[in-house]
């Protein structure tokens, strides 16, 4: 007996255009996926290095921070007997400006010194001052160049003023392997004494904060430029 099958097979072009209607969707979908893994590898890779430079500081010390003394102020003591009087007097000597060298840290690039961006925060014996920076100054110095000429005597807060010594490509922004001085002028009445500390922090428009803290030793001598380390 004969069974009649009334049925059609596939034909070989019908076969190839589905295989190859499987493979376009296959790679679509590879091509999607493996898309995706490199923009989010790429996007890692930027948060991480963002990271690091926030956590990373842009500037560092590049030198010994300097300090300038003087007589602050003249204290007396006077003693009385029956026959003739005694007075004695003593010199307290403060320190009334430091000079702090910075540096690009290496890698970095470049760093803003405007002072919409720049940010210096000093605290010492008499106080805290959350921001005293009011920019970079014009005047040319050199490593030669004394202390006593940027000197300038302040009534109520501290000044801190940046000079641009090399590597500087604008007015306001240092480069690569730069140098500048920020000089941190202080007031007639708030000179540092001897054994108090004060700390300076610097925060500049990218990375990380620099602090810098600092004793005043004793016996300082007067009118003179100390090594504060």
């Amino acid at each position: 007996m004969v069974l009649n099958r009334k049925k059609k097979g596939m034909v070989g072009i019908d076969t190839a255009i589905i295989l190859i209607a499987f493979v376009l969707v296959a790679a679509a979908v590879a091509f999607v996926v493996l898309d995706m893994g490199m923009t989010s590898a790429t996007k890692a890779k930027q948060t991480m290095v963002n990271g690091l430079q926030q956590a990373s500081t842009a500037l560092e010390v590049n030198g010994e921070i300097l300090g300038l003394t003087n007589t602050t102020s003249t204290s007396s003591n006077t003693t009385s007997t029956s026959s003739n009087t005694t007075s004695t007097s003593s010199s307290i000597i403060g320190v009334e400006e430091l000079a702090i060298p910075l540096g690009v840290t290496p890698g970095t690039g470049y760093v803003s010194f405007d002072n919409a961006t720049f940010v210096v925060s000093f605290t010492d014996q008499h106080g805290s001052y959350p921001n005293i920076y009011i920019g970079v100054s014009k005047q040319l110095i050199s490593s030669s160049t004394s202390l006593y000429s940027l000197y300038k005597p302040q009534n109520y807060y501290p000044t801190a003023t940046a000079y641009f010594l090399t590597g500087n490509v604008t007015p306001t922004v240092l480069g690569p392997y730069g140098q500048a001085l920020l000089v941190i002028n202080l007031p007639t009445s708030g000179n540092l004494t001897a054994y108090h500390s004060f700390t300076v922090t610097i925060k500049p428009s990218v990375g990380g904060a620099l602090t810098v803290s600092r004793i005043i030793p004793p016996d300082t001598p007067q009118n003179t430029t100390i090594d504060l380390g």
